[in-house]
């Protein structure tokens, strides 16, 4: 995944969809988990692994569904202050998912790359 910010900006929000992973039996328990869950964000330089955010806290929030019926989706996100967007480059971003369950580290099948420009 490819996400790109201006230097020195605060916006966008970094945003990512949270995906069921088949660990919970019903889409009730994990709703649950996830809205209890504890979110934390991390950055390092791509090119020389220096952190740069370290397990700072994120949020996630729901995304709004014209059907009531319609299942619930959920993003993780994260907001940016303008000193973590203060130096061009490309950099590997991972949010941790901490509930009662566990610890989950996402994203999972692709690296989350941060280009600040």
């Amino acid at each position: 995944m490819e996400f790109f910010i201006k230097k020195g900006s605060q916006s966008p929000i970094l945003k990512m969809k949270v995906i069921k992973d088949g660990r919970y039996d019903s889409y009730k328990i994990f709703n649950e988990e996830l809205e209890n869950a504890t979110i934390r964000f991390s950055m390092k330089n791509e090119s020389n692994g220096v952190q740069v955010i370290i397990m700072n806290n994120g949020f996630i929030t729901e995304r709004f569904q014209n059907n009531p019926d319609a299942p619930k989706e959920y993003y993780i996100c994260y907001k940016w202050n303008g000193r973590e967007t203060s130096r061009k480059g490309r950099y590997i971003g991972e949010f941790h998912i901490v509930n009662s369950m566990g610890e989950l580290i996402a994203p999972i099948a692709e690296n989350l790359y941060i280009n600040i420009v």
